[in-house]
């Protein structure tokens, strides 16, 4: 184990209040009347420009206006979350006095969103400062988010963003970045591209796993099961939904998943592949986050020997509850495996199998040199000992990243 002074006993300590959370179509318009009972008066709405082109969004904003809400808009540049949007978002929600913000997006919006409502109550100038956890001191003000992807940026205590001083990706935990409101709206999200609500999903299958494995979930039953949720729905629904990109139900139950995961996370942190993936991003650019399941794999095949038990339950557990993959991406009817290699073995082929279903583009991973591999072996140790994880050899991980 690393440090005691890690994420697992400053988890342990946590409290959160309660999320409103609205998950049926059409009710993105009723958060309206909750906003004017939490004192809103005046609201930034950020978003990217082309999310705000949707009927069901224009007449969101327009409710906005019926009650007599002041609304000004703040259009997001980048496409992943970073610092140069979020410190021109704040100097807008100061700018206009604004109390309360709405964002409507993925995960990179709402992280964006987290930044600027935690950045205007605790007095930060910069988003650097809060990296690491425990940093905010004070509950962020409102923050609706209206959710577009899958991500578990909706319910989970994160916030990742990109540096763009330094292009380092920058990971912030508090008990503060909940948002107060989260809206499942698949008359909103079906605009989402279905590529993007694949990757998304397949992202919150990966931390779902992460989840399960962190030490963290020994002392939280609750929270793991809100993981395996997360992992039984995007494993029995990701696939049907991009076959059936217009069926809301398959979207809702996929965003869900995002929800339960995110709320694994929040006792979990991170594991080793999500702290790989910071690492890819930083050097390569924020599009490496869709290889999050293909790292993952990586990593359990390596440390299999201390992961298997727990790969072999999730894996009989998916059985026993007869969830099944969208699409015969394992070849049959999966069956219980008493064996727990041969559990754990068909888990991680299944997560395989279904990657390469979900998100089959494959060619463009970078080449890593020996050095920059180097450099990712040493930050990855680092940062998994902030988290409390199991310690993993530098030989074990150099081997994982020379495989990737």
């Amino acid at each position: 184990m690393g440090s005691v002074n890690n994420y697992i006993t400053y988890s342990r300590d946590l409290e959160y209040e309660p999320q409103s959370m609205h998950l049926e179509c059409g009710k993105g318009k009723k958060i309206c009347a909750e906003l004017k009972n939490l004192g809103t008066k005046r609201v930034l709405i950020m978003s990217r420009e082309e999310n705000l082109r949707g009927k069901n969004v224009i007449d969101l904003i327009s409710n906005l206006d019926e009650f007599g809400f002041r609304h000004f808009t703040y259009n997001i540049k980048q496409k992943y979350a970073s610092s140069t949007d979020i410190v021109s978002a704040l100097d807008d929600y100061l700018g206009f006095n604004c109390d309360t913000i709405i964002v409507f997006g993925g995960g990179e919006e709402i992280f964006c969103a987290k930044m600027v409502s935690a950045m205007a109550v605790n007095n930060m100038k910069d988003p650097v400062e809060a990296e690491g956890y425990g940093k905010f001191k004070k509950d962020i003000s409102v923050l609706c988010c209206v959710g577009m992807d899958n991500s578990t940026a909706i319910s989970s205590n994160i916030a990742e963003f990109r540096d763009d001083n330094t292009g380092r990706w920058i990971s912030v935990f508090s008990n503060y970045l909940v948002p107060q409101i989260a809206v499942v709206d698949t008359d909103i999200a079906m605009w989402t591209v279905t590529g993007v609500s694949v990757t998304s999903a397949m992202n919150s299958l990966a931390m779902g796993i992460e989840s399960c494995l962190s030490p963290a979930a020994t002392f939280s039953p609750s929270y793991k099961a809100c993981a395996r949720n997360a992992i039984s729905l995007v494993v029995d629904n990701a696939l049907a939904m991009k076959e059936q990109p217009d069926d809301g139900y398959l979207r809702k139950k996929i965003a869900v998943a995002g929800i339960y995961a995110g709320m694994g996370v929040r006792m979990s942190g991170f594991g080793y592949s999500h702290l790989t993936i910071h690492a890819l991003k930083s050097r390569f650019g924020p599009e490496l986050s869709k290889f999050y399941c293909r790292v993952l794999s990586r990593f359990l095949k390596e440390s299999f020997g201390l992961t298997k038990y727990e790969l072999a339950d999730i894996y009989n557990n998916l059985v026993r509850d007869e969830v099944r993959p969208g699409l015969e991406v394992i070849g049959g009817v999966p069956e219980p495996l008493y064996s727990v290699d041969s559990a754990a073995e068909a888990l991680i082929d299944l997560l395989d199998k279904l990657y390469l279903a979900a998100v089959p583009k494959q060619s463009d991973f970078p080449k890593i040199a020996p050095d920059v591999l180097k450099q990712m072996c040493g930050e990855v140790r680092t940062e998994a000992e902030k988290y409390g994880l199991v310690r993993l050899d530098d030989e074990l991980i150099m081997r994982t990243l020379e495989n990737l």
